[in-house]
């Protein structure tokens, strides 16, 4: 009970102020303080008179970040927070968690597995914003699903990709072109978006309207290995969708993600996490260049979690650490030109008699036969010459980053994500900055007020998110058939009356009239419920 009181402490009081028009959410997904610091000295190194990132005169306090049930949390569950303002569990997107018995807040059980409203979705509802999307993973990833979508299983691409391209979002632009299907890309077309797969110079010749854009069949390429004529910038897809979401004169919300921080902080893979951290704290200056001149857009930056538990300092370190210069702690990293991911993509391609080659040509290392024998045990190499079930190291892409960091300053504690507080920095052009150290809800109340629709998530849930049993509770039929393993479809009979809806779409039929909505139907497997605004009772009844 006293971590509960802890963590709902209040952190921070708010200014009387008008909302902007304007509002950009840039997350760098498991970048942890340490990490931030790392990457301004590697820049420091290469360039003495970059001594600061785009965002360090912002820094205004930390953020308690974490699950409902968990303190160190699962990024599905904390940018839920950030976007809806009620902490959820491992997994969940914008929905409701389920009630258990080691909750760190208020839990109302009878709410589990409802979508939640996001700022998304309530700065076009109730503001007419324009809004977007900016990452580097695939679409129907979490963060950016969080945004856009609901579901209690964050690996469920085939129900989270149609609600996000049914959603009404103005500017999409990231990876995944695998995701988006050929009747999804059709729907977008029909619905006036410009749609633009693996074409950059299409999304680059955009200058109005509506877009989709997505590169590679998955995520995006790490910026140490992205070819810049084939994939854009973190910066360059930032800067169009600012180009393109600032020319509705009700403003816009847009939310970038440097997704695949946190993908190398998974793997320790210290280099290629500094870069793509570089290419988010670009894109920030993109952000902010642009706040700046136009006086009425608030940026807000901050990590969803930390991830991997970097250090400055080893075990290599423990003697001599106060001695070691700037040069003799960056100076290795310039020597690893391949993200550990791709090596071992390659190592299990090539002949094992190439090994210690690849890793002098890519790292400039030269294996011991140690080193080398730990690669032959790792868990998922299938050509190693060690039997399946003696391969007892970490997976091959773990097991190269332990072999190129272990000779190296920088130090890590896990594969996974660690607990710890986050940065938060933030622009506001009347200077009304969140300060202090505050919670992940206390963000969203921020963001909502800047938005001008403080208060206002929770009605919108009850509107557009209400259950069909609630709805009608007296119709002469209901029932639900599955269409395939994530597509099902609600038929209500009412009197002489009939509606249709389908899962993830954005309209409805009754008595075959369609009829559209501004918000997607949601169904839920886990408790065989259809969410739908409640609307369409009184559009029933009243046919």
């Amino acid at each position: 009970m006293l971590f509960l009181a802890f963590l709902w402490m209040p952190g921070m009081v708010f200014c009387s102020q008008d909302s902007v028009k304007n509002v950009i959410l840039m997350i760098p997904d498991g970048c942890s303080t340490a990490l931030l610091s790392m990457s301004r000295q590697y820049a420091q190194y290469h360039d003495a008179s970059k001594t600061s990132l785009a965002i360090d005169r912002y820094f205004c306090g930390m953020v308690m970040t974490h699950s409902s049930d968990a303190p160190i949390g699962d990024s599905a569950p904390t940018t839920t927070c950030y976007v809806t303002g009620q902490p959820s569990q491992t997994g969940f997107v914008a929905t409701y968690p389920v009630k258990t018995d080691h909750d760190l807040y208020p839990i109302d059980a009878t709410r589990a597995y409802q979508p939640m409203a996001t700022v998304l979705e309530a700065a076009r509802m109730l503001k007419h914003k324009a809004t977007g999307l900016v990452f580097t993973c695939e679409f129907p990833h979490a963060t950016p699903a969080d945004c856009s979508a609901h579901s209690y299983y964050r690996s469920k691409y085939g129900a989270i990709a149609p609600q996000m391209v049914h959603n009404h979002i103005d500017v999409v632009i990231g990876g995944g072109t695998k995701y988006l299907t050929d009747q999804l890309a059709d729907d977008l077309k029909q619905d006036g978006y410009q749609v633009f797969l693996n074409d950059k110079k299409g999304m680059e010749a955009t200058k109005t309207g509506k877009m989709w854009a997505l590169f590679n069949k998955t995520c995006m390429e790490y910026d140490i290995e992205r070819d810049p004529s084939v994939e854009p910038s973190l910066a360059e897809m930032t800067k169009k969708a600012i180009d393109l979401l600032s020319q509705k004169k009700e403003g816009f919300f847009l939310m970038v993600e440097g997704s695949k921080v946190d993908w190398a902080a998974h793997d320790n893979d210290v280099k290629t996490a500094i870069l793509d951290f570089l290419a988010f704290n670009n894109a920030v200056q993109i952000a902010l260049d642009f706040a700046r001149k136009d006086g009425n857009t608030v940026v807000l930056v901050l990590p969803d979690h930390g991830c991997g538990g970097f250090n400055i300092g080893s075990r290599q370190s423990n003697s001599g650490y106060d001695r070691l210069t700037l040069e003799q702690i960056m100076e290795p990293l310039d020597n690893f030109t391949l993200s550990t991911d791709s090596m071992a993509k390659i190592i299990k391609k090539e002949d094992i008699e190439r090994i210690p080659a690849l890793m002098e040509k890519y790292y400039q290392i030269e294996l011991t036969e140690e080193e080398l024998d730990r690669i032959y045990h790792a868990k998922d190499f299938k050509n190693s010459p060690i039997a399946k079930e003696d391969r007892k190291e970490a997976s091959l892409t773990k097991t190269i980053a332990r072999i190129v960091y272990d000779r190296t300053y920088f130090g890590t504690t896990t594969y996974g994500h660690t607990g710890e507080d986050v940065f938060l920095a933030c622009y506001h052009p009347q200077n009304d900055q969140p300060k202090g150290v505050i919670s992940n809800i206390e963000v969203n109340e921020y963001l909502c007020r800047q938005l001008g629709i403080s208060g206002q998530l929770p009605t919108l849930t009850e509107s557009i998110f209400t259950s069909h049993t609630t709805l009608f509770p007296d119709a002469k039929t209901i029932t639900i058939d599955s269409l395939d393993k994530d597509q099902y479809r609600l038929t209500v009979q009412y009197k002489k009356h009939k509606l249709v809806a389908n899962s993830f779409d954005n309209y409805v039929t009754i008595d075959k009239q369609i009829v559209p909505l501004e918000s997607v139907v949601v169904f839920m497997e886990k408790n065989n419920t259809f969410y739908l605004p409640k609307k369409l009772r009184e559009r029933l009844v009243t046919q």
